[in-house]
């Protein structure tokens, strides 16, 4: 009994004198510096090699593809296509860490993209079957992001409520391709308008209705160092057709540059707006000497991504999650939104895990 006793006497006094303290949500995971996102658009035979070549980099994507199954007689080349050949290689994405957005069934364009067009071209069977086509065709468990066809229709407000009762966190825009507003909207943070949400630049040569192309290896490298030097959001935007593909190429010479850095949160576009909601709705409360309470009540079948929390804490601390040990992790890049670890940087831990759980700090054993 006096050993037991001992213990338990020795175990309150190493939490009461634990000096461990909550100073902080990173604002992306992993306190990173900056964060890179890529969205890539449409349903070609080219996105298995844009994927192959991102996968070379650790560059993750948002793939937005049309799901239709029965198209038009000139668009059945893409149907057979995607089910014979892309939705195999868009699972084996999922698996990788990128994410499938819907882009609508049948891809509507229209100019002018008036009321009545968009009333017609927005219905339940674009909005919400191109959503349930990915929840079948793959093992996503939600699909968080739109991306407007042609970029049509993405100011009016009565699509945007469409886009949001269909359950999608964010929506991105392609503005005003005919006279190149689509080229750099120089967005460099998340917008304040996700359901017409802007990015930062194309990397990509020209096509549909552009009048130039964006393909000058150093001005693309140039506008990431700002972003990155300015602790923001690269969100940047290709079509997989309008690349050129091998290391002597625009895009693969861009993906050199902006791959691969420690400092960096790699992540697609829906689950980078869903950290967003989960940094601003997450609670830390600490339960007594070295515990702390993570919480917040979002839906996690849709917010099912992690959160990284600051604190400051002496050399020598174990960190558990829910009683089990976290893995410590050491200049890595993140390029996951749901793992669960530890890094120290001299006297502050950043510990990244699940909303809803407890953290525990005890000094390691000797």
């Amino acid at each position: 009994m006096r050993i037991l006793a001992a213990g338990l006497c020795f175990a309150a006094m190493s939490a009461a004198d634990s000096g461990v303290s909550f100073t902080g949500k990173t604002k992306y995971l992993n306190n990173a510096r900056a964060a890179v996102t890529h969205t890539i658009d449409d349903s070609t035979k080219y996105v298995a090699d844009c994927l192959d070549t991102m996968d070379k980099y650790g560059v993750k994507a948002t793939v937005f593809v049309s799901t239709a199954e029965d198209p038009p007689p000139q668009e059945r080349f893409f149907s057979q296509l995607q089910v014979k050949t892309l939705w195999p290689r868009l699972r084996q994405a999922v698996d990788n860490g990128h994410e499938m957005g819907a882009h609508g069934r049948m891809h509507r364009c229209g100019r002018p993209d008036n009321e009545a067009f968009c009333a017609g071209a927005y219905g339940d069977d674009e909005v919400i079957g191109s959503r349930d086509d990915i929840l079948r065709r793959t093992q996503q468990p939600y699909v968080w992001t739109w991306c407007y066809p042609c970029g049509h229709c993405a100011n009016h407000e009565f699509i945007q409520k469409r886009i949001a009762a269909a359950g999608y966190i964010v929506a991105r825009n392609y503005p005003n391709e005919a006279q190149d507003g689509h080229i750099a909207p120089d967005l460099q943070t998340w917008d304040s308008n996700p359901f017409n949400a802007a990015y930062t630049q194309v990397v990509q040569k020209r096509g549909g209705a552009a009048k130039t192309e964006r393909l000058d290896v150093d001005a693309l490298n140039a506008k990431f160092d700002e972003v990155y030097q300015r602790r923001g959001i690269y969100n940047f935007l290709s079509h997989p057709q309008w690349l050129d593909y091998g290391a002597d190429g625009f895009y693969e010479r861009h993906l050199a540059h902006i791959s691969r850095r420690p400092d960096v949160w790699y992540v697609p576009m829906g689950p980078l707006y869903a950290y967003k909601a989960i940094h601003e709705s997450t609670q830390v409360s600490e339960l007594s000497p070295g515990r702390f309470s993570v919480s917040n009540d979002l839906d996690r079948k849709i917010y099912n991504g992690s959160i990284t929390l600051e604190f400051r804490a002496p050399a020598g601390m174990r960190v558990l999650s829910g009683g089990k040990p976290l893995a410590e992790r050491r200049n890595q890049a993140a390029d996951r939104w749901q793992e669960e670890y530890f890094r120290r940087e001299g006297g502050v831990l950043y510990v990244t895990v699940p909303p809803n759980t407890t953290l525990e700090f005890r000094p390691a054993r000797r």
